[in-house]
């Protein structure tokens, strides 16, 4: 099921391309300047010229040729005409890729030979230009070269992820005989998406206003720490949805010389209502590239609470240096096969999926979330939602406790009423049990990790009516944070859901649940609370929900560090 929006200010300008020196990755490869025999007499530096002999000189071609040229998809909107740059079909691009050719490289040709150039592979995702125009596309797959022809221009050009393609370089003499040929790998960067040890550099929100139901102090609380690494966007200009979290998934590509941040837009929303029109309207453009995988209805398995990463990884003796990809499938519904097929193919992060069919919105982070960790042996650690713990703190409070929000919302106004319904700790038993340990344990075969991976926290949940006698969180998630990773990528600020578990006129340094939690916190970590009770914990979410975070690009480098994992 799907949360329904609610019913200015603009995000921050950024460039997000950070354009190095263009480089390919080199390996010299034999060229020409072989012994060729032939009927001349080599007094003039040169073989023969007749009876299917080479027609070039000794050193023709001394061609420098990568054995593989890696860029990224050229989908962003350099020329802000509102179209994605592949479609523009225009020369000099940033995103495209120079062979790296000299000028001169056929300067020695003899006449009547050639140099042909072939293309293979994904042709309608990968091209090359040369001197302002396409030279190799679908349309045309080779072309010829005479001596004296300029190839310093030669470049690759790409649509999408993992796209690849072959160019063959063939020398032909006068005669028409294949001399010699080279080859060199046209290959597209994989998307890569983020996790919470990667530096943080900007989180949105949607800011809905004041009163009862508008979001005011969850829009002040972020502001208040980040200042102007906060952004928002109007709700009037969304139709009131603050699910930001939900609509769109960054990532990133890069290649040696490379960096372009991307943005997914789910198709949980469409016809330019709701975020529908929030990616193109507000991020895309120069360095900032974005695409949708899959068309018509949307489940809310195809919303991004329910797609995460974990860190990097080693699992059974396979490094994982950009983590692995998990998302929830219900087993009923699931996200889009368009989606999933395109994350499987990146291969580098490897997906697998949880069980999120025993809950409401099933998100997969209504219920756990991966915190930096610099004591824990793996870097981070699991924090997920528990009921032993739950119900364990619970009975450590007084029992007449009075808790406002909980007795106008939940209907549960004490400790003891809550420890006292039967009903509602059989359903949780259940829960952790059938649903929440089982998920623990795929996470442990998954990720390689082991309980003392895991901080267990308190989580109460409640079976809904209203949503398929699924269950929603009765105290807010606090596991669905945002995790706004500083630059060394260890300290970190947790914007977690107030859990007002006090009188209302009480703070949260009064707050048992808060006292026990930041108790629980390494000292990398600093929380701070945001009230989203009406705004997102009453309509089905909370703070991860409703915000979502730019990184920046992790260091590892997927043409080296990952290879392994895109091997056949």
């Amino acid at each position: 099921m799907q949360r329904t929006p609610l019913l200015p200010h603009a995000p921050r300008a950024r460039g997000h391309l950070r354009h190095l020196t263009v480089c390919v990755l080199p390996l010299l490869v034999a060229a020409c300047g072989k012994d060729k025999q032939g009927d001349g007499d080599g007094t003039d530096g040169t073989t023969g010229t007749t009876g299917g002999t080479t027609g070039v000189t000794e050193e023709v071609f001394d061609l420098a040729l990568a054995s593989e040229i890696l860029g990224v998809p050229n989908i962003d909107d350099d020329d802000e005409n509102g179209d994605h740059d592949w479609a523009d079909a225009e020369a000099g691009d940033e995103e495209t890729v120079p062979f790296g050719l000299d000028a001169d490289a056929l300067s020695e040709l003899d006449d009547g030979a050639v140099m042909r150039v072939e293309l293979e592979g994904d042709l309608d995702l990968v091209r090359v230009w040369h001197d302002g125009s396409i030279l190799l596309d679908e349309d045309d797959t080779s072309a010829e070269f005479s001596a004296g022809d300029d190839l310093s221009s030669l470049a690759a050009e790409f649509a999408m992820p993992r796209a690849l393609a072959q160019v063959t370089f063939t020398l032909v003499d006068a005669d028409g005989a294949d001399v010699d040929t080279w080859q060199t790998t046209l290959e597209a960067a994989p998307l890569i998406l983020n996790h919470h040890l990667q530096p943080a550099e900007w989180v949105n929100a949607v800011d809905t206003g004041g009163g009862r139901y508008g979001n005011q102090a969850f829009i002040t609380g972020f502001d208040a720490v980040l200042g102007a690494d906060f952004g928002t966007v109007p709700g009037t200009q969304v139709d009131w949805d603050v699910w930001m979290q939900d609509e769109i998934e960054f990532g990133t590509f890069t290649a040696p010389g490379y960096e372009l941040d991307f943005v997914i837009d789910s198709i949980r929303s469409g016809r330019d209502q709701y975020l529908d029109s929030y990616p193109e309207d507000h991020l895309f453009g120069p360095d900032m590239g974005t695409w949708t995988w899959g068309s018509g209805g949307a489940t809310s398995q195809d919303s991004f609470g329910n797609l995460e990463v974990s860190p990097p990884v080693t699992v059974d003796g396979v490094e994982y240096p950009f983590g692995r990809i998990y998302y929830g499938d219900s087993g009923r519904y699931s996200m889009t096969d368009d989606m999933k097929d395109m994350l499987d193919a990146q291969e580098v992060q490897a997906p697998f999926t949880l069980d999120i069919g025993w809950l409401c919105v099933g998100h997969v982070d209504e219920f756990i979330t991966m915190l930096p960790d610099p004591d824990a042996p793996k870097g981070f650690r699991v924090w997920v939602a528990d009921i032993d713990e739950g119900r364990s703190f619970l009975e450590g409070l007084p029992s007449d406790l009075y808790m406002p929000k909980y007795d106008d919302d939940h209907h549960h106004a004490t400790p003891a009423e809550l420890l006292s319904n039967a009903s509602l700790w059989s359903y949780n038993r259940d829960l952790m049990d059938e649903h929440i340990e089982p998920n623990i344990d795929v996470l442990k075969s998954e990720l390689g990790l082991d309980e003392s991976d895991f901080v267990r926290v308190p989580g109460i949940f409640e079976r809904s009516s209203a949503c398929g006698n699924t269950a929603l969180a009765l105290i807010p998630a606090t596991v669905n944070m945002q995790v706004y990773t500083g630059e060394d990528g260890v300290e970190a600020d947790l914007f977690i859901p107030d859990p007002f578990m006090r009188a209302d006129s009480a703070g949260t340094s009064d707050d048992p649940f808060v006292a026990m939690f930041e108790a629980l916190l390494p000292a990398n970590l600093t929380a701070h609370w945001l009230d989203d009770w009406n705004s997102y914990h009453m309509a089905w979410g909370e703070v991860h929900c409703g915000s979502n975070t730019i990184r920046t690009p992790a260091a590892a480098e997927w043409w080296t560090d990952a290879r392994h994992l895109m091997e056949d």
